[in-house]
């Protein structure tokens, strides 16, 4: 039985609080027999990330809020088992936006309230994308060019430059996407709590530390610099400490997306995304349109676990 108050998904005619990836994606238009999303099989050997997020708010008014904390539709990552468990909201709109980013809009009511989202996912990846080369502008499909623009946060225009100093020598595409990282986590040092709001990648160089979202945004903004596409995801990484949201962003070389990370001295871990922007301006995991919680708290688990 729910809660007084819990947001309640109507699936085949029956009340659930609790729902599978079906009950949830039919509602942002997948098939009916659609119940992982992945057009690649699962490889067997690939870590399976065993990710939990827990919000708790305190709201002073009723409040619209838009989450963005469902893993993101994408052909590299397979995703079981979703629970999305909101207590305390009315009125929830499930939509994809712009970016196809799986998003929950909802009327959250005044006082405690909670998300909790759990899943298994496993990322897909293709070595040989490591090796792609520069796409001409003229050839890059059109849903990729808005990632070749200044943006808010990745002034690529103010970064012509120093970008062509960095890249010297480099073979134009991954190789210039790789060069560009390791000037990036040689010349910050990673803190986290170092950076408590988004700054611009030009912010961000006026310092020697910073956290994830500020590596994303100067890489992003000198990778845009040379026409390479560049966006930023969120997600989660195995392996970070301490667990939290984590930010790194991708390149388009080689006719499709792959993935970076600029972040100093983090090992390589298995990756979900959850959603994807020009920056982080783009990609809130909560957008609300009132006053500010009086209290918010947010508990992140990544484990790996046996595959499935």
């Amino acid at each position: 039985m729910t809660n007084p108050g819990a947001c309640r998904f109507e699936h085949n005619g029956h009340v659930q609080s609790k729902i599978d990836t079906v009950a949830l994606f039919n509602g942002l238009g997948l098939s009916g027999g659609q119940c992982v999303y992945s057009r690649f099989k699962v490889l067997l050997e690939i870590d399976v990330l065993a990710v939990t997020t827990e919000l708790d708010l305190v709201l002073d008014c009723d409040t619209p809020v838009i989450f963005k904390l469902v893993p993101s539709l994408r052909p590299d990552q397979v995703i079981r088992g979703l629970v999305f468990d909101l207590a305390g909201g009315l009125e929830e709109t499930h939509f994809l936006d712009g970016h196809g980013n799986a998003c929950v809009r909802a009327l959250m009511r005044r006082g405690a309230s909670s998300l909790r989202v759990a899943f298994q996912g496993q990322q897909i990846s293709d070595a040989s994308a490591r090796a792609g080369q520069f796409v001409p502008i003229q050839a890059l499909p059109i849903a990729v060019l808005p990632f070749l623009q200044p943006s808010r946060y990745c002034e690529a225009d103010q970064f012509l430059n120093l970008t062509r100093d960095v890249i010297n020598g480099c073979s134009p595409g991954f190789e210039q996407v790789l060069r560009i990282c390791t000037f990036v986590q040689t010349k910050f040092t990673y803190a986290p709590g170092s950076s408590t709001a988004p700054r611009s990648a030009l912010a961000a160089m006026q310092d020697n530390i910073g956290v994830c979202r500020d590596f994303a945004h100067v890489s992003i903004a000198m990778l845009r610099s040379i026409s390479i596409p560049a966006r930023y995801v969120v997600g989660y990484l195995g392996g970070l400490l301490p667990q939290d949201i984590h930010a790194w962003g991708e390149a388009y070389v080689g006719n499709q997306w792959v993935s970076f990370d600029a972040t100093p001295g983090l090992a390589q871990g298995e990756r979900i995304a959850i959603a994807v922007g020009r920056d982080a301006a783009e990609v809130a995991i909560m957008d609300q349109f009132g006053p500010l919680p009086s209290s918010s708290q947010m508990q992140v688990s990544v484990r790996v676990q046996d595959s499935v």
